[in-house]
């Protein structure tokens, strides 16, 4: 019921602020949910950093869907960033909060390594994944096209790297990065 009133609020919302595309259904952003609710297997954190939130497609599902584990919505863009405070406060989502401003800035001030950073078509995801070089986080969870994610893998070598495929959707996969202890 919560993700149909989310869904329901970004369809209006977006109709006087365009935050996704304006030909965004129902069935699409039904779409663009279920692949985000793919994610849920791959996060072992408490800690979830929606890197570029947009209109929310990433980290309002999964903090609906992880009432237990905090999510930080980071949004450059302030009439974004509006819309995604409202929408937390709409939906009663008090494992979430809103972060106005660059990633950068977030990460800068970031220090709790037990986290997992998120992104859904993200302009620069090698500067993602130098925080997993520099252990700012545990884990990078990409959903991204396979060319893109093909430019970075060679760059993140010594970091343990999974494909997964999103069904039905061939142009698109689920990349995570993860730091692991070379401790036994």
């Amino acid at each position: 019921m919560t993700m149909d009133l989310f869904i329901d609020f970004l369809l209006a919302y977006n109709k006087k602020v365009n935050l996704v595309s304006r030909q965004s259904t129902r069935e699409t952003l039904d779409l663009l949910v279920a692949e985000t609710l793919l994610l849920k297997k791959f996060v072992s954190t408490p800690l979830i950093i929606d890197a570029g939130s947009g209109g929310g497609l990433l980290g309002i599902p999964l903090a609906i869907s992880f009432p237990e584990k905090k999510i930080i919505l980071t949004e450059t863009i302030h009439k974004k960033a509006n819309f995604l405070k409202e929408a937390i406060l709409l939906l009663g989502l008090g494992n979430a909060k809103m972060f106005e401003g660059p990633i950068q800035e977030f990460m800068h001030r970031h220090d709790f390594y037990e986290s997992t950073i998120i992104a859904r078509g993200f302009p620069k995801i090698e500067m993602l994944a130098n925080y997993m070089y520099e252990k700012k986080v545990k884990e990078l969870l990409l959903i991204s096209s396979v060319d893109k994610i093909k430019k970075i893998q060679n760059t993140v070598v010594n970091i343990r790297q999974n494909l997964y495929n999103i069904p039905s959707r061939n142009n698109l996969i689920i990349f995570k990065l993860e730091n692991v202890s070379r401790e036994t």
